[in-house]
């Protein structure tokens, strides 16, 4: 089955952690199904079969940074993945990518699994290989990805409901394998309209999902349509 991420961003609440642990009950593969709600919201995802992750994490264990959260803290809640790289977090949080690598290290000292955000923005695309072999040389230094899973989300498609054609994401995503041999999943308006095509591309290891898995009748419509895909 392909792995299927649910980033909620800062959505959410216990009434909507209820429904989503309720509607996927049912779920065949529930080890490749990992939610990401707001951290305030992880204990919610405890008791369930599936896998659970943070959306972000501190550069450090511990300390005097009020407001961060440490990435020893989500392990010992339970968490599995950590969510890094987002391009909010690039671009409304002026994260760069040496700042991200810190985190990258850190979560990988901690034997959790990071789910690293890569992609271009519009104005990018013309060279995008460039874009990327930027983001991913930080990594790539790091040796062993086997663990690692990249998530590819070209900017200007998130959130507006408009995704690359389908080549496009094959020939980039083939790109991301052939530079690190790691798992790749599609993110950028992916819903149960085009998650088949999307998900049926051979570079892709899975999606992950923004807007849609807040809803959790069109969210297990993806599960659905992933568990038919080898």
């Amino acid at each position: 089955m392909k792995i299927i991420v649910a980033n909620w961003k800062m959505n959410g609440d216990i009434d909507l952690c209820d429904k989503i642990i309720n509607s996927l009950k049912s779920a065949i593969y529930p080890e490749s199904i990992i939610i990401c709600p707001p951290s305030p919201l992880l204990f919610m995802f405890r008791e369930v079969k599936f896998k659970y992750g943070a959306q972000n994490c501190s550069t450090n264990l511990k300390g005097a940074f009020t407001g961060e959260i440490s990435p020893s803290l989500l392990k010992s809640i339970g968490c599995s993945y950590v969510i890094i790289g987002h391009s909010e977090r690039r671009n409304l949080f002026c994260e760069s990518n040496d700042y991200i690598f810190q985190k990258f290290k850190l979560i990988l000292e901690l034997d959790l699994i990071p789910i690293v955000c890569i992609g271009e923005k519009i104005n990018e695309r013309s060279y995008y290989k460039e874009v990327l072999e930027e983001q991913l040389k930080y990594f790539i230094k790091h040796g062993d990805l086997n663990k690692v899973i990249f998530a590819y989300e070209p900017v200007w498609s998130i959130g507006t409901g408009i995704i690359p054609n389908l080549d496009d994401i094959l020939e980039v995503t083939s790109f991301i394998k052939m530079q690190t041999q790691s798992k790749v999943l599609y993110g950028g308006s992916v819903n149960k309209k085009n998650a088949t095509e999307i998900l049926n591309i051979a570079s892709i290891d899975g999606a992950l999902v923004g807007g849609a898995s807040l809803d959790p009748n069109e969210f297990y419509e993806i599960i659905k349509i992933s568990e038919k895909i080898k």
